[in-house]
This record gives C-alpha cells, structure tokens and sequence, in this order.
C-alpha cells in the first residue's frame, strides 16, 4: 500500500536544498554562465541561463503549494532543461511521483540520493522510492547498470533514460533490450529476459574504444560539483580518461564562488587543468 503524505510533501519540496546536480546528456554550452540564453521562450530578455532557471523553479514551487503539479512538472522540466539546477531533479521526481508516474519517477529519486543528504531528507527519498518499487513490483524490477568507462547513457528498448551510468533503473518483465552508450565508444546492447520469478540480474559492460582517449584531472574550487560535457562527474576534483580534444568543465557555485564554465583541450598524455582558485 502506497503511503503518501501530501502536506508532507509540500513542505519538502518547498524547502529542500543542496540536491544532487543533473544535466542531460547533451553538452552544456560553451558560453559564460552569464550570457543571455538564446532561443528559449522560457528566457526572458538579457536573462542568463542559470538565472532564468532558478526563477522557474520558484515558480515551479509555487504551482506546488498551490495543487497545480501538471503546471509545477512543465517549471521544473523547463528549469533543468535550462540549467543543471540541483534541487530541479528532485522535484522533477516528486511530482512525476505524486501524478503516479512511477515508472518517470523512478531514475530522478535514485539520483537525488547520489547527494550529500540529511538523515531526514533521505529517509522521505528513500520512502517514495520503496513506494515506487511497490506500485511497480508486478511489472518491473530493479537492475543497476554500470559501464567500462561511466558516464554512459542507459536506453531501455526505446526510451533513453535521463541519467548515465552508474544508474539503478527500473527493467519491465518480459524481454527488455538495454543499450548503453558513450561518445567515442561502440554502443552495447544486452537483451534482458526476466519475470517475477526469474528477475533480471545486474548489467556490467565493458565497451569498446572508438576514438583514443588520454588521462584527465580538473579541479574546481572547495564544495564545488564537477560537470564534464553536461555530465556530473565528482565533486572538487575529479580524474578520469577523456577522448581527445575540447570538453568543457562546469564547476559548481559554492558559499565563496559563483558557477563558471572552462573549454578544456585533451592532449595525448597526462592533463591536468587546475580551476580551484577562480571566484567568477
């Protein structure tokens, strides 16, 4: 049996904070944070991308404390779009959860503990999704999908998830085709057979290089998440392989810096690219 508390829920979502960041896969653009953002109807003249998605998300909060979840869903959908928004991805899932589209709901609450939570915020994460798992538990199970490198989009049949690997994602019985794919490697595609008593078990690929690649370390400033091409890689600094050429580094706003954007270019041999000082 489903247990939701509605004015709990409002309450959450009306002062949750510091969630784990989210973009998609596509890359961010390589423009200054504080560019106006272009061909968008959600942006208003001279508006900045990051700023015009903090703005939607407020409003988005306040279609919730008003009932309106529908209209609050298109707020947040139109914030994260914009920008990797932290606390948009939890609100995309809470109100993908209270309109009972569970199966949506799912990939946005398992990212939303990827973050630094109170004990009290995660518990409610962890409650909607044990409740997620239960409205799903005849017609889906759970399967972590993980890759050799990560970071890699996760496409269920048809339907592209909107988080990359590693990933836990809700399978449907039957026979499921999983695909997983990163730039610069061949994409891979395991063919899941399961069902209530034969479950799917977890997916672990290694995919084959496409293009070479080289060592990378970036470092943003103290408390800063670490995005790469539009996908959140660590936290402060984070070391991994990156194929050859331009990529762009997002580091995080902190309590002392503002969010900034860097192109990086990925030479053969040991880069490191070093951003922990910059404030702007």
């Amino acid at each position: 049996m489903l247990v939701f508390m509605l004015s709990t829920f409002r309450r959450f979502v009306l002062t949750f904070a510091a969630l784990v960041s989210l973009i998609a896969p596509a890359a961010l653009a390589q423009t200054p944070t504080s560019a106006p953002a272009q061909d968008d109807l959600n942006v208003k003249p001279g508006e900045s991308a990051d700023r015009a998605a903090e703005r939607l998300n407020e409003e988005g909060k306040k279609l919730v404390a008003a009932g309106k979840y529908e209209e609050a869903l298109d707020k947040f959908r139109a914030s994260l779009k914009l920008f990797p928004l932290s606390n948009a991805i939890f609100n995309i899932g809470s109100m993908l959860y209270t309109l009972k589209q569970y199966e949506d709901a799912h990939p946005y609450l398992e990212q939303t503990l990827k973050a630094p939570l109170d004990p009290r915020q995660r518990e409610i994460v962890l409650s909607y999704l044990d409740n997620v798992g239960q409205a799903l538990k005849l017609s889906h199970a759970p399967v972590v999908v993980e890759s050799n490198p990560p970071g890699a989009t996760v496409t269920i049949n048809t339907k592209e998830l909107p988080f990359v690997t590693p990933t836990r994602v809700m399978v449907p019985f039957g026979t499921t085709d999983v695909t997983v794919q990163v730039a610069g490697f061949k994409p891979q595609t395991v063919v899941v057979a399961s069902s209530r008593m034969n479950p799917p078990k977890d997916i672990r690929v290694r995919l084959e290089r496409d293009e070479p690649d080289a060592q990378v370390s970036a470092r943003c400033p103290q408390g800063a998440d670490v995005f790469v091409d539009g996908t959140m890689r660590g936290f402060e600094l984070v070391r991994d392989r990156m194929l050859i050429g331009q990529h762009v580094v997002r580091c995080g706003k902190t309590m002392d810096s503002k969010a900034f954007e860097r192109t990086i270019t990925v030479r053969p041999g040991a880069n490191a690219f070093d951003f922990s000082n910059v404030t702007q």
